[in-house]
């Protein structure tokens, strides 16, 4: 059995999260202590707003040193 965490609702709404095996499908809620079913959550994922690109960590660097570059040459420059 492979344990992940997964996110549970109870009766009452609450949404609880637990790193469980994969074959749990109802813990008891942390906050009113009644059963909490395990539910589908969406992904976090975030796209860059022109294309579409996932970006990532080396993007990111990439970026920041281009602007350290450009304003160096123009420190130089004057």
């Amino acid at each position: 059995m492979s344990r992940r965490i997964f996110e549970f609702r109870c009766g009452e709404g609450h949404i609880t999260e637990k790193y469980i095996d994969s074959t749990d499908h109802s813990v008891t809620c942390s906050v009113c202590q009644s059963i909490a079913t395990r539910i589908i959550s969406a992904p976090t994922i975030m796209l860059e707003g022109v294309t579409g690109d996932f970006p990532t960590a080396a993007d990111a660097w990439v970026r920041k040193r281009e602007q350290k570059t450009r304003l160096a040459n123009k420190r130089n420059e004057g």
